[in-house]
């Protein structure tokens, strides 16, 4: 195996899939400062506390096929029949997840008639947009330029479309539509393409085979469920204990580790297809590619968020802001850090999935997710934003460690 030419094709993906993901980056500065000179803050926390809700939501209908779903379709690529296969069963469980949660919704406001009716009532089109979501297909089959494509696409509309709709306070409920409605125009383009390419036929899977997938991928939906939890639920507690301001302050924090995580995700993206069919294939070469992309990749995010930390004191203090308003948005720099404990584990992340460890990923995830809950919720009641920036180092520390243990273990058990 030609490893030089791997690494190299390897390279071209992060370039070509990286150069899309800056887009998606770009789309909440864009859309953020706008939306808050609007609407305020304090509406811009309800968007933060909405999106969170309904990206947990979302693990119900993508399931395991961000993880399990490009693990099975890279290692098929060549089997049009077993990968045809594969999107029926995914798409067909999907469409049934979203009619559930649609449902839940809907029955959720019937109980409880207080909540932000329209804003999470129209905010469902995100949900619809994940059931025709095509990226990870195109991820397992490493059709970046394809992904690159969807991203910029869908994100022009999205930006465009805020800044003609919202214009006064009460147009904050139709950001997470526009989101919806623009991702559903790109994705079902996409998703028909496929659809009609590979033959998919929803309706003639069977009782069984979805029983079958289900038990196959629970263990992951947990990890995944668990991580959604982890990395979205802060801002739910902080708009209970603090109100929509902090919330609003938070989301504009947590805007700075998404990027971060937008980029690790491109990382994982790229790297994981390309280490499975290499590890399959010589597990020696596949162990090196793996410790030298993943030094590389450690080195590049450290110094990146060592010039952003720098970078942003300055930029922050250019602007005549109230005190209040500049301490919180100089707290707000302490996320960045938190993507380089992230950034550590993924290398033993991917060989745990690849050794089919969900089980144990799961675990660790759950209990990374309830120690969020309890160290969140007690110390942002007694440290304000300072003691939810803490809880979120706490839980990424023991998800990396737990994660890095379990590996070296398996490794250990295997020699």
């Amino acid at each position: 195996m030609n490893l030089k030419k791997i690494e190299y094709k390897e390279i071209r993906n992060y370039i070509i899939f990286g150069s899309g993901q800056f887009v998606n980056l770009l789309a909440p500065l864009l859309v953020a400062p706008y939306v808050i000179s609007v609407c305020g803050i304090e509406q811009w926390g309800k968007i933060g506390a909405a999106t969170s809700v309904f990206i947990i939501l979302e693990i119900f209908i993508d399931f395991g096929s961000k993880l399990l779903g490009v693990k099975e379709i890279s290692s098929n690529k060549e089997n049009k029949n077993r990968v045809s296969e594969y999107l029926s069963v995914t798409y067909a469980f999907r469409f049934i997840a979203l009619l559930f949660i649609i449902f839940c919704i809907i029955f959720v406001f019937v109980l409880v008639p207080n909540l932000d009716f329209k804003l999470y009532i129209l905010g469902s089109c995100l949900l619809v947009s994940q059931f025709f979501n095509p990226i990870w297909f195109y991820i397992g089959i490493e059709n970046f330029k394809r992904i690159n494509k969807i991203i910029i696409i869908s994100k022009a509309i999205y930006i465009l479309s805020v800044y003609l709709v919202v214009n006064q306070k009460s147009d904050y409920i139709y950001v997470i539509f526009l989101l919806g409605i623009a991702n559903i125009l790109v994705y079902s383009y996409y998703y028909f393409k496929i659809f009609k390419e590979y033959k998919m036929s929803l309706l003639s899977i069977s009782k069984n085979k979805l029983i079958d997938s289900v038990k196959k991928e629970y263990p992951i939906v947990v990890s995944n469920l668990s991580i959604a939890v982890y990395t979205n639920f802060p801002i739910l507690i902080i708009k209970y204990i603090l109100g929509d301001f902090y919330a609003g302050i938070y989301k504009i924090g947590d805007m700075f580790l998404s990027i971060l995580r937008s980029y690790l995700t491109v990382f994982f993206s790229v790297s994981f297809p390309k280490f499975c069919s290499i590890y399959f294939e010589n597990k020696r070469e596949a162990i090196s590619h793996l410790k030298k992309v993943n030094i590389a990749n450690i080195l590049f995010l450290a110094l990146v968020v060592v010039i952003l930390y720098i970078v942003s004191f300055f930029f922050i203090n250019k602007f005549d802001l109230d005190k209040k308003v500049l301490t919180s948005l100089l707290f707000c720099t302490n996320f960045l850090f938190v993507s380089l404990i992230v950034a550590l584990n993924i290398p033993f992340y991917q060989m745990l999935i690849l050794k089919n460890q969900q089980n144990k990923i799961a675990r660790i995830s759950f209990f990374g997710s309830l120690l969020m809950f309890v160290s969140c919720y007690f110390l942002s009641k007694n440290f304000n934003l300072q003691g939810s920036i803490i809880s979120i180092y706490i839980v990424e520390i023991f998800i990396t460690t737990s994660i890095i243990l379990s590996s070296l273990s398996l490794f250990k058990k295997n020699d």
